[in-house]
């Protein structure tokens, strides 16, 4: 089975060099991005690195989580897991749907949308030297412009559709994307929103478990 993985906004492959899983894992390699290009629209281009000939699953962090979503209106993966993400414009916060309204993201300067490395890993938890050190390392090298057309993606989403093979695994202290106590979900408990390198072994063990149970 080939697990496609999709990273976060800004973020590149080496968030998923500790997932240690029992099938074969490839990364989805960032394309760039038409100006102001939709979430669906992106997405479906993305489809074209998947060899959807073959079983496959898929599994998106953040951003990536919703990307996997959408590519569920073109592909058949035997199943989608989200990692600390959302599958629907309603359950984006409160706070991430009255930015949108404002529309400032399209008028602000795309230098503006460096990733400042302190404030990321005090916004996101992140404890250990390891996560610290991985999230200073992406946010250098990050690319500006895809990270503000990439925010303006979330900013302007619009899906509630749910595929059926849709599986969560969710961080209970998730500041950037905090999981609905209603959504079924596997909890990483004490997690933050860098769970995938911070609490790699047990995302690691849930995602086996996962893969386990596909026919």
């Amino acid at each position: 089975m080939t697990v496609y993985c999709l990273t976060g906004l800004g973020a590149d492959s080496s968030v998923f060099e500790l997932l240690q899983i029992n099938h074969t894992k490839v990364c989805i390699e960032w394309i760039p991005s038409y100006k102001w290009e939709s979430m669906a629209s992106y997405a479906w281009r993305l489809c074209a690195q998947i060899d959807a000939s073959k079983p496959f699953v898929l599994l998106g962090v953040s951003f990536g989580g919703m990307l996997a979503v959408e590519m569920n209106k073109h592909i058949q993966p035997q199943k989608t897991i989200l990692v600390t993400s959302l599958a629907r414009r309603s359950e984006l916060p409160v706070w991430i749907r009255l930015i949108a309204k404002t529309k400032l993201n399209r008028i602000l300067p795309s230098f503006l949308f460096g990733s400042n490395p302190k404030w990321l890993i005090l916004f996101f938890g992140i404890k250990s030297e390891r996560g610290k050190k991985l999230v200073t390392k992406i946010a250098k090298k990050s690319d500006r412009v895809l990270t503000q057309l990439s925010i303006d993606k979330v900013l302007t989403w619009d899906n509630e559709w749910l595929p059926e093979n849709l599986v969560r695994i969710v961080a209970t202290n998730d500041r950037l994307l905090p999981n609905h106590q209603k959504i079924e979900a596997y909890k990483i408990k004490n997690a933050g929103h860098f769970a995938i390198v911070e609490n790699s072994e047990e995302i690691s063990a849930q995602v086996d478990k996962i893969l386990s149970e596909v026919n």
